[in-house]
Order: C-alpha cells, then structure tokens, then sequence
C-alpha cells in the first residue's frame, strides 16, 4: 500500500499527515467504506431475520410476538388490576433473570423474569385468572414465560398499548435510512491544491485547509468503520423546559451576553446574563426566563422557536440532541414507534415497520411524520450510525420519568 506525506504549518507548528493512496484515491467512489457497510450489515441472525417484538394488548389481554412483520406466536396475559395498572409506553428487556423475587411485594415468586423498568415491571410467570389481576407486571403463562425467556435478549422490545396494534410495512421520506459519511474532500492523491507538495511547508491557506479537511475526513471514515452494531434509539418529542433554557444560554452568549455555564438551569450567572440583555433591548431587567424572554431572544437573533426535540441513545447511553421542527405544533403527535427492521440486502436501503402505542387520538403514523422537519446534518449524523433494529418514536408524552442509566428511551403516553 502507497503512503504520501504532507506537511503544513498550522498555529505555528509543522503538522504532518500520513494517508494512504487508496484513502485519497478511493474515497469518492466509496472503496474505502467498503470494510465499515459490512461491518454494520453482517450483525447476528436476528438482524438478518428481523428484529424479535413483543406486543402487548392490556384491553385484549394477550401478547403478540412478532419476528420482523412475522407474527410467530400470541399468548394471553395477565397485566395491573385497578389501581396498580400496568403503563402503555415503549419499553426495552433490561434484565432476565430465571429465578426470581419481588422486592416489593412480599418476596413473591418471579420465575422467567425479564425487566422492563428498574421501578418494577417486569414479564414473568405467574397465574392467569381471565382477567387483569397483577401488581402491575405482565403475568406469562409458565410453560409460555419459560419459551419467551430463551427467544429473547437484552434490548429486545417491548410495546404495551390499549388495545391491540399490528405492525405495518411503512416507507416516508423523514424516515432514516443507511448512509456513509459526506466527505469534505475529494482530491486525488496526485493533484493537491496549489503549493501543496510533499514534505514541504507550502506558502498559501489552501494546503492547510485541504489537509484539515482530510484529516476530519480520515477520522470521520474511522469512526463509520468502527461504529457500534447496536441499534439506534431516537425519540423525537415535544421540548421540555430543559432544551428551552438552553437555547436561552446559547442565544445570550451569541448576543455577547456570557450566561455562565450552558447547563439548561437559571443559576446567577444566567440570571445577570439576561438582566444584560433585557437592559439592551429597554426591558425591565428581571432576570427572570419567561415566553416572552424567549421570543426576545428568537427575535434578537432572527431564527424562530423550534417545537420538537431528537434525542438519540445507543447502548443505553446518550449520544447527541437537537431541536427539530414540528408543523402544526397544536395539534396531537400520538404516540407512534417505527423500527428499522432489516436492510434490503442488494440497495442497503432500511425496511422500516410501524406501530401505534397509544389510545386511539385520531393520528395517523405517515401523517404525523409528514408533520417533522429534521435538520440535514442531524439527519446525515444518525444515517450513518444506522443498524438494524434502530427505532424511531415520535410522542407527545416526552421522556418517561423511567428513562435513565441502564434503560433506553422509556415512553410512557
């Protein structure tokens, strides 16, 4: 394999980059990502086969368990009685365990435990009288509880609606689907730009653009080609206080009003920061964050107030949010969840599947995707950290207070 050296003078210092023929030749036409699209595709049989889904019917009383769009089996249940019902929502396996007790209900028997919130809920198996009877777990008959234990694996997921919702081939433009990384450059390794050569420190900025350019693109293909093969958990949302007072401390330090640390919380330093811009646009300083601060702001630095948040988690940790635009904000959202069940193997291209969690509100999935506007470089972002088995839910119910370390996003309508 080919090396060429480059060298170029940049904050006072010599930086030298070492890259491969094939890298500067090869990565226009996608030669280089070879190694990174099979990584992503190969995964486990599962992927291959579709993705393993329970769903859950708390008015029938029954659990559907369906391979990709295949419905391999149907059990009935026992779910909460009143006053302890178990909570439709978007859930995620979160610990199995063979032999197990309640720690809160008297040391009861759990066998065939598979967790789906650490406040509690769990599939196990159990006695089934005909009707809701539980503390808020999903009983199993146990020959069945016993069966579902050794199909399933951690993350798998969890759908527990009112009443009872098939899954439904969906395609639509808002939807992710598998991308390799834009790459910022595309020079052939034998033609640099102007006063670029090798092993010398050329006299114009456009070598040192060039070379920071390939270097971000070199670190760039890194990152692809070693990108984690789990799937992908993004939930797009309505925005909470948190992301608007972020926005506020990052539209104060724009304006030149230093509001501290942008943490989302109103400390002093924020407060002082917009007691300054309330004096520079003839405000009555209060400090205070309110709507009409926030449309101060928006208008100060000319964009408008998005609706809707992404935020994105793998491997149950965070990886990034933004805001993203939501067309006729007043109007119900639902509770939708869209999974990536498989890549077509021949065009790459994501099979995406839908189903509605929630109680019938009158929205309909493609509808309520045509309503979401997601930024371009969010969305080139998450399309190339694509796997099967990455889902996308869409909810007016926000974060469930059962999200948190150890969990995907847990939505509860």
């Amino acid at each position: 394999m080919q090396y060429r050296q480059y060298q170029v003078s940049r904050g006072g210092r010599i930086v030298t980059a070492m890259v491969t023929a094939v890298l500067l030749i090869g990565l226009s036409a996608g030669a280089a990502l070879a190694t990174g699209a099979k990584t992503a595709s190969a995964g486990t049989d599962e992927a291959a086969e579709g993705r393993l889904r329970l769903i859950i019917s708390l008015q029938e009383q029954e659990i559907d368990i369906y391979r990709g769009t295949t419905l391999l089996q149907t059990s009935p249940i026992s779910s909460g009685k009143k006053g302890l019902e178990t909570p439709m929502g978007v859930y995620s396996i979160l610990q199995k365990r063979k032999f197990h007790r309640s720690n809160i209900y008297s040391n009861a028997p759990m066998p065939f435990m598979q967790r789906i919130t650490w406040s509690g809920i769990a599939l196990h198996g159990g006695r089934l009288p005909g009707y809701a009877a539980s503390h808020g777990c999903i009983r199993l008959p146990m020959k069945f509880a016993k069966k579902l234990f050794t199909m399933t694996q951690l993350g798998a997921d969890v759908i527990v609606t009112a009443g009872r919702s098939e899954l439904q081939p969906i395609d639509h433009p808002v939807l992710f689907q598998p991308a390799r990384p834009t790459l910022l450059t595309t020079v052939a390794a034998n033609d640099p730009p102007s006063g670029y050569q090798s092993g010398t420190q050329p006299g114009d900025q456009s070598a040192a653009l060039y070379l920071a350019a390939l270097e971000t693109d070199v670190d760039r293909i890194a990152a692809y080609e070693n990108r984690s093969v789990s799937p992908l958990r993004i939930l797009v949302t309505r925005r909470t206080g948190r992301e608007r007072m972020l926005d506020v401390q990052r539209m104060l330090a724009e304006l030149g009003h230093p509001p501290g640390d942008i943490d989302g919380y109103l400390g002093p330093d924020t407060g002082r920061a917009i007691q300054s811009f309330q004096r520079s646009r003839d405000l009555a300083p209060t400090g205070m964050f309110s709507d009409d601060l926030v449309a101060a702001l928006y208008d100060a630095v000319g964009r408008s107030e998005a609706a809707g948040h992404l935020y994105v988690r793998q491997n149950y940790i965070d990886l990034f949010d933004a805001p993203v635009t939501i067309r006729d904000p007043d109007a119900p959202l639902g509770t939708h969840m869209f999974t990536a069940d498989q890549f077509e193997t021949q065009s790459k291209k994501a099979e995406w599947v839908a189903v509605k969690v929630d109680r019938d509100t009158g929205t309909v999935a493609a509808e309520v995707l045509d309503r979401i506007e997601i930024p371009d470089d969010v969305r080139q972002r998450i399309n190339t950290l694509l796997v099967p088995g990455s889902s996308l839910v869409i909810s007016d119910a926000g974060l469930g207070r059962e999200t948190g370390k150890g969990t995907d996003f847990i939505v509860q309508p």
